[in-house]
């Protein structure tokens, strides 16, 4: 049965962007039904504190989603978030989904209910996402779709146009490569999925105003509903966002 407690080890110097190794290792060690990568648990001095949210992601992205989430599972005391990954479709990710929420169910709280997420990009899912869309709404799992890709929700965490100047590939097999390549070159540096939360703000903001649905309500492209998974998570990592970019100004 989960633990839904947070324990955090006494405070110790770190960038803050940093997991530690063996942490990382349990986590790619840690093989379920999904790839598990288990939040640690936080405590403050001597008290063991109760989260206020409790959120599920699963993704079949396995490394920029999961980069993404990663420090909101390691620094926030308000926030509990599990993230599970499998390298499939989501129509094949369902049975997987549907057996962590009969588990999960077994702790929920009335005052706290579990949240749910399934991120995938469009890619070449479109008419899956679309056949089982009722499945993951039954479920009560909300889905956060980016077209093409989940870089488009990094690109918006520094950028707000629509990816001006982006040339279409001639093969449209390459059109998630060449979203990745685009953001690359655009945003001095690229766009480290590790930092990117502590623009989270700039991201709904730039994230909403480029956003459009088609006839199916599929994002359409370059556009991505993930500021409802962000928008939601804000409230509590915001405390602990602040603090970072505080400190980070400080030393400047």
């Amino acid at each position: 049965m989960p633990d839904r407690r947070y324990t955090k080890p006494d405070p110790v110097a770190e960038d803050v962007i940093v997991v530690p190794d063996e942490l990382q290792a349990d986590a790619l060690a840690a093989k379920d039904s999904l790839t598990r990568t288990s939040a640690t648990k936080y405590s403050k001095a001597e008290n063991v504190l109760q989260p206020k949210a409790f959120v599920v992601v699963f993704s079949n992205g396995e490394v920029r989603e999961k980069n993404y989430f990663q420090w909101m599972m390691y620094h926030c005391a308000s926030l509990r978030l599990e993230f599970f990954s499998d390298p499939v479709s989501p129509d094949d990710m369902l049975e997987g989904v549907r057996s962590k929420k009969e588990e999960y169910a077994l702790t929920a709280g009335e005052e706290t209910p579990d949240s749910y997420y399934l991120v995938t990009d469009v890619d070449h899912f479109y008419n899956v996402i679309l056949r089982c869309q009722p499945d993951y709404d039954s479920e009560g799992v909300k889905l956060i779709v980016s077209n093409p890709c989940f870089e488009v929700w990094l690109y918006y965490s520094k950028r707000d146009d629509k990816f001006e100047g982006f040339v279409m590939p001639e093969d449209p097999l390459k059109l998630s490569q060449e979203v990745k390549r685009f953001l690359n070159e655009h945003i001095p540096g690229g766009c480290n999925p590790k930092k990117a939360v502590f623009d989270i703000k700039a991201n709904i903001v730039n994230a909403k105003k480029n956003y459009e649905e088609d006839g199916s309500g599929i994002p359409v492209l370059f556009a991505t509903n993930m500021f409802r998974l962000a928008e939601d998570v804000l409230p509590f990592i915001e405390d602990e966002i602040e603090k970072v970019i505080a400190a980070q100004l400080a030393e400047k």
